[in-house]
């Protein structure tokens, strides 16, 4: 971020308004070709393939000036209201900061912050560090990533004792619970990604609520960050397993998080059709699957969100 940009006092604060559009946060790329890392704003609900769901670049707020629209209010505000808008604002601003242009500052600084981290969940987290290792390699994020996650894990399944039998992460060609293998491999971040095998659960977000809570107990000062579950394409939905109820997890799980300090990304509707499924085009396996180059709006949400922290 330039040194001139300022994000201003309460005052100042007053006369900020939300921004209306949705970033879409990347351009793709064909299967096997390098993703675009050029963020791009959608101004509505997007439809199935890229080329309808993206639209033209907009990096006008990274011109060294914090953009409002042509409603801004004006006149006196009581603080938590000042402060609620300053926060709106300030979301806004790094919702839809260009993260494929990052200054030297920022790039070291996310350098920095990105080491220690490690992603856990299922076959999606998985394919998560293959897309980081195989296709993002050189990025601040994807070089600092290693991986706990376990094909056909579940948060049921975590939950289960290292017996033996249950299926858990492997350190070292020995397979630990979550919280055990965190601590030994040193993670200091650690990004989640549960949800498709538990949507059937009505104690599907208390059970993911309890794992975390496992994880930082047994790691104090670690810092948890959760991956919004993401839709499933519309055709690949039935009675127990359907898009309503990942939106019914997501909800609950971003109160959670709320509640308990952790940081949330949402890439629930940046992945979605524009009708709340995942886009077949995007699919490998036309269900819960996608192409590897998709991962980039994980990544540019990681950083986000990061400089969100840094205050970068």
């Amino acid at each position: 971020m330039n040194d001139s940009i300022k994000i201003n006092s309460l005052g100042i604060a007053a006369a900020l308004v939300l921004v209306s559009a949705m970033p879409a946060y990347a351009g793709v790329a064909a299967q096997g070709v390098t993703p675009i890392t050029s963020d791009v704003t959608v101004f509505g609900p997007g439809t199935v393939g890229t080329e309808s769901i993206l639209a033209e670049e907009n990096t006008s707020q990274n011109n060294g000036t914090l953009q409002t629209n042509s409603n801004t209010t004006y006149g006196p505000m009581a603080g938590t209201e000042a402060q609620a808008a300053e926060e709106t604002a300030l979301k806004n601003y790094y919702a839809q900061m260009d993260v494929s242009q990052l200054s030297d500052q920022q790039f070291y600084a996310l350098s920095e912050y990105f080491k220690g981290s490690v992603i856990i969940g299922d076959s999606i987290a998985e394919n998560f560090q293959r897309y980081n290792i195989t296709t993002n390699k050189g990025d601040v994020v994807s070089d600092n990533f290693t991986s706990l996650a376990v094909a056909g894990y579940s948060l049921s399944k975590a939950l289960l004792p290292n017996d033996g039998e249950n299926i858990h992460p492997m350190v070292q060609g020995v397979r630990h619970r979550l919280p055990e293998a965190i601590g030994l491999i040193g993670a200091k971040h650690v990004y989640s990604f549960f949800g498709y095998k538990d949507l059937n659960n009505p104690e599907a977000a208390d059970n993911y609520e309890k794992l975390l809570k496992e994880i930082t107990g047994e790691n104090p000062g670690v810092d948890i960050t959760v991956i919004s579950t993401t839709y499933m394409t519309e055709k690949s939905q039935d009675a127990d397993y359907n898009n309503d109820k990942v939106r019914s997890l997501n909800a609950a799980m971003q109160e959670k998080c709320r509640v308990n300090g952790w940081d949330y990304i949402d890439v629930q509707d940046i992945m979605s059709d524009g009708n709340g499924n995942l886009p077949v085009a995007w699919s490998i396996d036309q269900k819960i699957h996608y192409n590897y180059q998709y991962y980039i709006y994980w990544v540019n949400e990681m950083k986000r969100t990061a400089l969100r922290k840094l205050g970068l």
